[in-house]
């Protein structure tokens, strides 16, 4: 596959340092109303390219700005490309494509054949110089870190060895987290503020606080996308979010303790437990109203909804059973003995085989939904806590070990053991973290066929690909424990038969050069599309709007365990914001090359304009200073950045003996 040989690619590079953006923002619930959304550009008619036997047509549908957008943001549209067979007409399905615009320079000629090869060749390296404008298979790893922040690592970029998009904080002890159906932000619940964060995924920073119940847990997002449902384990209620306005909708008693939720019937019911009360209580989706209860017992764990068995299952710890309920009727129509100590419950992607969890006995029992039985009891695992699905196999983290258990799918109808092969991630157990939180620690590729998995007592992520005994590559963590881990997709996607589809976002108006890469056939295609109707405002957010000055001598070597202070200028540009820049908006990022050496920092203020850092560099090597000021839209990296070289200090001068005696 095209796009898993471009993770294989780069996946296997650790890190040396880390281009962090720490972003925190705090928008008020209530704000002025917005103005009216400008109108969308006008629809243009795709454009068209034959090669290698494959017919490849190619539009961009640009969107209207959101009425609640800032000025200067970019336009945001949908890329499609339509693929068939050049002789048959026939739809090309089920393939791997891979997408890239970049402007055109005024003047410049198209490019020819070669030059598009070559390009296509640069875009899958990753470098930030042979960047597109538009990367329509962008895809981030999020990781939920144990100091109250996310991680948003970008692991097709290779820039100095680093792949730390950005850093954001969500302002308290983080419970749960989830992202929103369409992918423009994740929430997540601050059990301390009684609050949810929302994360805004284009800009990766933190814009509203959604107040709920008290100390919120878990959080689950409706399949329909249009709401989320909050469990307030403080005060006995769940919340439902509207995921569009950002506001509570309502919030509703059932019953105290913990509360887990799931949906039935396509998504129109949630069913909510409760440990601390003894029903399961039924909610309407849509109306948001309680249909009824059924009783269970008191304790209540884990639920899940069954599409093949039409049936909701819920794991109950106190009777060492799992109540199997029946929908219609709102009543427990079977009931499936069990190990004690009930863990996690969790279905396959396919609804037939739930997994039920025994972290104290160490094992796993296997309930065909079908039948509603248990098909498989396995043993042999070490303190397992969560299950995590792709179509070929089901991961169980082992939290005392540092191996995941991979068992497969396809040897769950037999009735011989399932095959089970252990594979070991990173040296040391999650259970040596300083905590394991509630949500999932592994998440699927988008390939289907691997998992990342976060090793949080190693302070790393751990790339898998099926049918390897080991990690194919780890991506550090720049010292943060991640203790859960999602995938945020946003690469090319088949949303009809042979069509591919990414959401876009462009600056600029102009002649863009598109890139096409499909895998079977091997094909490689560039075309030309023009860009209009983005506003001016735009474009403005791509010129630097700070200018950076060196106060020293780029070019001067300095010395291994000596304290020296680097000095900066920053000043806005002409044209830009004026207002002179603060020092907490300032972030600093020095690291060693090759190594794992890194230091950030806030500089201090000397003159109007003028900052310092101290650099004291612990070993002899090249070391680069990199400055971000992310208030101005200025990540790190857009700047100029520095490389200094660092020598060895000179050993002492050795006294001699008569200078000794004397």
């Amino acid at each position: 596959m095209m796009r898993k040989s471009l993770v294989l690619l780069v996946s296997g590079v650790l890190f040396a340092g880390a281009l962090a953006t720490v972003r925190v923002a705090t928008r008020p619930d209530a704000s002025p109303p917005p103005p009216e959304d400008s109108p969308p550009p006008a629809p243009v008619a795709p454009v068209f390219a034959e090669r290698e036997g494959v017919r490849v047509s190619f539009d961009l549908a640009l969107r209207a700005r959101p009425r609640e957008a800032a000025a200067g943001s970019a336009l945001q549209g949908t890329a499609r490309f339509v693929l068939a067979d050049a002789k048959t007409g026939a739809s090309l399905q089920g393939r791997r494509v891979l997408g890239w615009m970049s402007p055109r320079a005024p003047g410049e000629a198209a490019p020819d054949d070669a030059a598009c090869k070559e390009r296509v060749k640069s875009y899958l390296g990753g470098l930030l110089s042979t960047k597109a404008e538009v990367d329509l298979n962008a895809y981030w790893f999020l990781t939920l870190n144990h100091d109250q922040t996310v991680s948003v690592i970008n692991p097709q970029l290779a820039f100095e060895r680093t792949k730390l998009h950005s850093l954001v904080s969500l302002g308290g002890e983080v419970a749960d987290w989830a992202l929103l159906k369409d992918r423009s932000a994740m929430y997540a619940t601050v059990a301390s503020g009684d609050s949810v964060s929302v994360v805004d995924l284009q800009r990766f920073l933190t814009t509203r606080t959604i107040r709920v119940g008290q100390r919120p847990g878990r959080i689950v997002v409706a399949p329909d996308g249009r709401t989320a449902w909050v469990s307030n384990d403080g005060d006995g209620t769940v919340s439902i979010l509207d995921t569009t306005a950002h506001t509570e909708l309502a919030s509703l008693d059932v019953g105290a303790g913990r509360h887990e939720v799931t949906f039935s019937d396509e998504g129109r019911t949630a069913w909510i437990t409760s440990t601390e009360a003894d029903v399961l209580t039924a909610v309407d989706v849509a109306s948001r109203e309680v249909l009824g209860t059924v009783s269970v017992g008191v304790g209540a764990g884990d639920v899940a909804w069954s599409a093949v068995a039409r049936a909701v299952f819920v794991a109950q710890p106190r009777t060492s059973e799992v109540l199997v309920l029946d929908v219609a009727r709102r009543e427990v129509s079977r009931r499936i003995s069990v190990k004690p100590g009930l863990g996690a419950l969790r279905f396959d992607r396919t609804g037939r085989w739930a997994f039920l969890l025994h972290p104290d006995a160490g094992g796993v029992d296997i309930i065909d939904a079908a039948t509603s039985q248990v098909a498989h009891s396995l043993e042999g695992f070490a303190a397992p806590d969560s299950v995590v699905f792709t179509d070929a196999f089901a991961y169980v983290r082992n939290t005392t070990s540092g191996r995941v258990s991979l068992v497969e799918l396809s040897t769950l109808g037999g009735a011989s053991s399932p095959s089970v092969v252990n594979v070991t991630m990173g040296q040391l157990a999650p259970a040596d973290a300083r905590g394991l939180g509630r949500s999932d620690p592994i998440a699927a590729l988008p390939e289907g066929n691997g998992v990342i998995v976060a090793g949080a007592a190693d302070r790393a992520l751990f790339l898998y690909q099926e049918g390897m005994m080991a990690p194919r590559g780890t991506h550090l963590n720049y010292g943060r424990e991640p203790r859960a881990v999602l995938v945020l997709d946003r690469s090319l996607r088949e949303v009809e038969a042979g069509t591919y589809a990414a959401t876009a976002t462009v600056r600029e108006n102009g002649t863009y050069d598109v890139a096409f890469l499909l895998d079977n056939p091997r094909t490689i295609v560039c075309m030309e599309w023009k860009v209009g109707g983005v506003p001016e405002d735009a474009a403005l957010a791509k010129k630097l709007p700070l200018k950076l000055t060196p106060r020293f001598d780029p070019a001067r070597h300095f010395t291994a365990g000596t304290t020296t202070p680097l000095r900066f200028r920053l000043e806005p540009m002409p044209g830009m914001d004026p207002r002179p820049v603060r020092p907490e908006e300032v972030r600093v990022l020095m690291f060693k090359t090759p190594g794992t050496w890194q230091w950030r920092t806030e500089p201090r203020l000397t003159t109007d304009g003028e900052f310092e850092v101290d650099f004291a560099p612990p070993s002899p090597g090249q070391y680069k200073l990199v400055v971000g000021v992310e208030s101005r839209n200025i990540d790190l990296g857009r700047l100029p950045h520095f490389t200094f070289g660092v020598v060895e200090a000179p050993a002492p001068a050795s006294a001699s003996l008569s200078e000794v005696a004397r």
